[in-house]
Formats: structure tokens, C-alpha cells, sequence
């Protein structure tokens, strides 16, 4: 069995907005998403992680944008599913968006500038789980 994760990274301690975040990512109007973020939230490493067990926050691009302005900070979501051999990430901060994803070695996004981040990282359709996580580790996000 492959790896499955996905989470929704917030630069800084955000535990206190967590209202204000349930309502921009509550597009699905649903009651329960702020007690559920509450209880599976957490600060790490300068991060608040948003684990996003069904996949469903880290591909809606607008929303994260929208967080990312709202609380005036950095956003990161990455997605590594290797059963379907799906990897991606997005990051936004200050109105400048990057999004990659790729499914079985066909990249169905690659938009933004790329982020200093990749520097050196083979970030293209062979993209795997090991860029991914290099990503997130050089951002200072512990996904463990």
C-alpha cells in the first residue's frame, strides 16, 4: 500500500482562526467542518496543518488563494497519493500562486513562477512523492 496524504499548511499559528478558515473553506456549507478542523488542527514548526483526509481543500486553488489573502500569510497544500501516482503541490503568499499536479505522468497543472524551493528538485511529469515532501521539509512544514 502507497503513500496517501494530504494537508493545507497556514504560515504561523492560526488555531485562533479557525472560524474564519472553516468559512472560506466551507464551500460544501457543511455545519460540522469547524469542529472538524478544530479537532484535527495543529501548530507545528511554525505551521498550522489542516489534515485533509478526503482530498478535498488542496485542490480547490481559489479557496486557498483566498485564505492565503484573507489571513494575510503563506498557504501550502500538498497532495501525494502513490496508488493513482497523483503528486502535487500549490503555494500562495502575497498574491503570487504556484500550482503543480501530476496523475500517472501527465501534468494536468503547472502554473505559477516556480519557488525557491524547488531549486535543484526535478520537478516536471516523473515528479514523486520524494520532491514533494523535499518541498515541504525546505519550507519547514513536518507532515509526520
Amino acid at each position: 500500500m502507497g503513500l496517501s496524504k494530504a494537508i493545507v499548511a497556514i504560515k504561523g499559528n492560526q488555531l485562533n482562526q479557525i472560524n474564519k478558515i472553516s468559512e472560506i473553506l466551507n464551500y460544501f456549507e457543511d455545519e460540522n467542518l469547524s469542529d472538524e478542523i478544530s479537532q484535527t488542527t495543529e501548530f507545528k514548526n511554525g505551521w498550522t496543518i489542516l489534515q485533509d483526509e478526503e482530498i478535498v481543500f488542496v485542490s480547490e486553488e481559489d479557496l486557498l488563494q483566498e485564505l492565503s489573502e484573507e489571513l494575510d500569510t503563506e498557504v501550502f497544500s500538498l497532495t501525494i497519493q502513490s496508488t493513482s501516482a497523483t503528486y502535487g503541490f500549490s503555494h500562495f503568499n502575497k498574491g503570487n500562486s504556484r500550482i503543480i499536479l501530476v496523475q500517472d505522468g501527465d501534468i494536468l497543472e503547472n502554473s505559477g513562477e516556480s519557488i525557491i524551493q524547488e531549486k535543484d528538485l526535478n520537478i516536471d511529469e516523473n515528479i514523486s512523492e520524494s520532491e514533494i515532501l523535499k518541498i515541504a521539509e525546505k519550507l519547514g512544514i513536518d507532515i509526520e
